[in-house]
C-alpha cells in the first residue's frame, strides 16, 4: 500500500506541473513519463520515503528544465551560426565567437547529469549516496535503452541532448 501512494504522489509531483509545458512542447507527455520513471527507479532502487522521494523528483525536475534551457540556447545559436555562414562573406570573427558559445553551452549540457547527481547526494544518506552509486550505471543503461527504443518507435531519430540536426546519413 505505501508503495503505490509512493506511486501516485511521485507521478503526481512529476506530471501535474507540466501540464502548462506539455502544450508548447510536442515532446513533454513522453518527457512526463520519462522523468517519472526516473524518479521512481532511483526511489525504488533506493527504498526511499515519500518525503525523499519528493526531494529526489525536485532535482530530477530542476536538471531537466536546465537542460532543456541549454538545449533550446544551443538551438538558438546553432540558427544564429546557419544564418552567419548563409551570407555572402561570412564574418569570421563573429563565427568564432558563436563557436565559443556553443562549446560553452556543450560543455554545460554535459556537465547536466553530473551536476544532477551531486545534488542527489546532497539530500540523500552515506547509504543511500552508495547505492546511488552503484545503481547509476545500471540506470544510465536503462535510459540509453529507453532512448534508443523511443527513437526506434516513432521518435525523433538521431536528435541528440542538445535537439540537434540528425547525424548524416551514409
Amino acid at each position: 500500500m505505501k508503495r503505490i501512494t509512493l506511486v501516485m504522489v511521485l507521478t503526481g509531483l512529476v506530471l501535474v506541473p507540466l501540464r502548462a509545458a506539455a502544450q508548447a512542447a510536442p515532446d513533454a507527455p513522453w518527457r512526463d513519463r520519462a522523468r517519472a520513471f526516473l524518479v521512481l527507479r532511483i526511489a525504488d532502487a533506493l527504498k526511499l520515503n515519500e518525503q525523499e522521494a519528493l526531494k529526489v523528483s525536485q532535482v530530477i525536475r530542476r536538471s531537466d528544465e536546465r537542460r532543456q534551457g541549454l538545449a533550446q540556447e544551443r538551438r538558438v545559436l546553432e540558427q544564429k551560426l546557419r544564418e552567419t555562414l548563409a551570407k555572402q562573406q561570412p564574418d569570421t570573427v563573429a563565427l568564432s565567437k558563436l563557436i565559443a558559445e556553443g562549446n560553452e553551452i556543450d560543455q554545460k549540457l554535459a556537465m547536466v547529469p553530473e551536476e544532477s547527481f551531486r545534488e542527489l547526494q546532497k539530500i540523500l544518506t552515506v547509504e543511500q549516496q552508495a547505492q546511488l552509486m552503484l545503481f547509476r550505471r545500471e540506470l544510465q543503461t536503462e535510459i540509453r535503452r529507453a532512448l534508443q527504443n523511443r527513437r526506434g518507435a516513432g521518435g525523433r531519430p538521431g536528435r541528440g541532448a542538445a535537439g540537434g540536426a540528425p547525424p548524416p546519413t551514409e
